[in-house]
């Protein structure tokens, strides 16, 4: 077969967002114009409604204002501008990403903020934290002590990917702490072209899926060096080719690329045919910024810091601002970094005299939020605004640190779930760190809650092994990644959904598409589907036939039922998503149509009990065999796959509630019946 578990990464096919969105390259040769911050953030600047002042409370424009010092020093200091820029050596065009325009531009925020009174700027995608690296003096004391007291705590803490999220040279044991090594047989390093670790503050991102750098002055690295290198001011600043993808480094090769162009024509076989994740180096995908296009150009302040976190003891912002540029001291004075306790439980803890200081939680990172104005006038969300939110996505798949979006999507959430309910906030990886694949530690499952559904699967014939997540929560997609019918379900997918409910529909697709309006016209965007009731779903193909590269459930579960992974029988390989409804009516069908006799036989046969002369110990037969039947009947109902779960022990189920009520039939046909004049 053409297409084995490698062809999971046409993965990042993002790749192919297909040229769809050319780069608008500006060659080098021509110096910067004057660069200044986005008008959203400049209208903020100008007329800012702050409480910090008054109330010494930091809100959103507070925040925003807060910023304004940072990007002065930027625009007079970053090589980008007072090097390349005045050269004319910078190919691509910068685009200045603010707090304002993150805050008050992404997640469709604007918008929202028209349905406020007085159509007050509101946020939508992002929550704040406690306090910002811009903050002075910062009363951070470090993940160490507080591991003094918490050991336990903090040892879980300490293997898991959070404690790894921001990591200095030297602190990368899976490339021998050489940053510039070659990995999974690609030309490409964690570090991009004339990017050297003496230049950079810290890496982002773990071998999982994907490396990023800040760089020296606390900017996103959205850009690489060609012909020279960034510490000597040499050759071209270049916008993307900037950000390390094990996808296209192991699975979407070149000859993956051609394999998969044989089958597909019009997809890429040249790197230049990517549109914007195009780069010059197979592994070295463009994100942020577009190849040779949009330069962006983000501070840590305005974007990183929210989720990458990193804290220093700088006393003042003399010191602070004496230092930026100088990464070995900006290394020196770092307090703590990555997730680390203080993010959720503030700035010293309970140290500071709050015995239960949580000043901020899992929503802060993963709650990521596009509010669709088309979704305020459906039934669901009449009087509740928050109902027209969606979880964000990026091109056409949930963006990262959506979990908590799709959980608020669902009806698991209405129910009072949250994060912490399953996850435990310390040891969220309990596998290795460095490995390719998520593991997270649970503290409770599924069946913790669905005891039911336990026991139907631990009586499954092929799926008794099979962890629920494997089929409610798999790696998904959008249905861009289907064929042009939704119905070849498609390999880009890294992260698991958290909508739980499986829609069995032949028609359905987690994801849709529609038009999203931007300044230059319309592209065409996802968002996560719902169904009647409001609730985000998981599709039938996508449960039953995905072919996902991060999804360890396919890994080990053969291939699943995808035509393009499956190392199962040719029958239980399905091709597209109506060959999986029909089997699922397969299995569902004499189900229901027994429980459809049950259910109505019992009523019946009780008003039956009501009019007929039994013995005593007959009477008392009869009824346990109906009371049998019944707890089986409620069984099949609560449990609600149909015989999904577990087709041929539902069907024995189904057959003897049959038999107890056959038995109870009997014992009442043998007894008299009361005259209704004699009552």
């Amino acid at each position: 077969m053409l297409f084995n578990s490698s062809f999971t990464a046409a993965a990042i096919a993002a790749a192919a967002t297909l040229a769809a969105t050319g780069a608008f390259a500006q060659e080098g040769g021509t110096p910067l114009p004057p660069p200044k911050v986005n008008a959203i953030t400049q209208k903020v600047l100008d007329n800012p409604d702050l409480t910090e002042p008054t109330k010494g409370i930091r809100t959103l424009q507070d925040y925003i204002v807060q910023e304004k010092e940072m990007w002065e020093f930027l625009f007079q200091n970053h090589p980008i501008f007072a090097t390349y820029g005045k050269d004319g050596r910078v190919v691509g065009t910068p685009a200045i990403s603010t707090r304002g325009s993150e805050y008050l531009g992404e997640g469709n925020a604007q918008k929202y903020s028209s349905h406020q009174p007085g159509n007050r700027p509101m946020a939508s995608q992002y929550r704040l934290g406690q306090r910002s690296i811009l903050d002075f003096p910062n009363k951070f004391v470090g993940p160490e002590k507080c591991g003094e007291c918490h050991a336990i705590q903090y040892e879980r803490w300490k293997r898991s990917r959070h404690a790894q999220t921001v990591r200095f040279p030297g602190e990368h044991p899976e490339v021998d702490n050489d940053l510039k090594k070659k990995l999974y047989g690609s030309d490409a390093s964690i570090l991009p072209d004339g990017i050297t670790p003496d230049v950079i503050y810290a890496t982002i991102g773990t071998p999982r899926t994907k490396y990023g750098y800040i760089d020296g002055w606390l900017v996103r690295g959205s850009y690489h060096v060609r012909d020279g290198l960034l510490k000597d001011g040499t050759g071209k600043v270049v916008a993307g080719g900037n950000q390390f993808s094990r996808g296209w480094a192991e699975w979407l090769t070149p000859e993956r690329a051609k394999q998969i162009h044989a089958v597909i024509p019009d997809f890429p076989v040249e790197l230049k045919d990517f549109g914007p994740s195009a780069s010059h180096q197979w592994g070295m995908t463009s994100y942020g910024s577009t190849y040779e296009g949009k330069l962006l150009f983000q501070s840590a302040t305005s974007y990183c810091e929210v989720c990458h976190a990193f804290k220093f003891d700088f006393k003042d912002k003399k010191e602070f601002f004496a230092a930026l540029g100088n990464p070995k001291e900006l290394q020196k004075h770092t307090i703590s970094k990555g997730i680390s306790c203080e993010e959720c439980h503030g700035e010293g803890g309970h140290l500071v005299g709050n015995t239960n200081n949580m000043s901020t939680n899992c929503d802060r990172c993963h709650q990521r939020l596009n509010f669709i104005e088309d979704e305020v006038n459906r039934p669901d969300a009449q009087g509740k605004l928050e109902r027209a939110f969606n979880a964000k996505t990026k091109s056409s798949c949930p963006s990262c640190g959506t979990e908590g979006a799709q959980l608020f999507m669902s009806k698991h959430y209405e129910k009072g779930m949250r994060c912490v309910t399953c996850h435990d906030p310390h040891e969220v990886t309990s596998n290795d760190w460095k490995s390719g694949v998520t593991r997270p530690a649970i503290r409770q499952n599924c069946q913790d809650c669905h005891t039911v559904q336990a026991e139907m699967v631990a009586n499954a014939d092929t799926h008794s092994k099979v962890d629920c997540i494997a089929c409610h929560m798999p790696n998904v997609a959008s249905a861009n990644d289907y064929s042009d019918d939704q119905n070849a379900a498609g390999p880009k997918a890294l992260r698991r959904i958290h909508t739980y409910k499986i829609n069995v529909d032949p028609k359905a697709a987690s994801m849709v598409q529609g038009d999203i309006k931007i300044k230059n016209g319309t592209v065409k965007g996802y968002v996560l589907a719902k169904d009647e009731d409001g609730h985000g779903f998981v599709d039938l193909m996508w449960s039953c036939a995905r072919n996902t590269p991060a999804d360890y459930t396919v890994v080990e579960g053969k291939g699943c039922h995808n035509q393009a992974t499956s190392k199962l029988d040719e029958g239980l390989v399905y091709q597209d998503q109506k060959e999986v409804y029909g089997e699922t009516l397969k299995w569902q069908k004499p189900i229901k149509e027994g429980y459809k006799e049950v259910a109505g036989a019992i009523p019946r046969l009780r008003k039956l009990l009501e009019v007929t002369k039994l013995a005593p110990a007959d009477q008392t037969e009869a009824r346990l065999l109906l009371d049998k039947a019944d707890d089986i009947a409620a069984m099949i109902k609560k449990d609600g796959s149909w015989g999904v779960h577990a087709q041929n022990y539902l069907l024995d189920r189904v057959q003897t509630a049959q038999a107890y009520l056959a038995k109870a039939q009997a014992i009442i046909d043998n007894g008299g019946y009361v005259k209704a004049a004699a009552k």
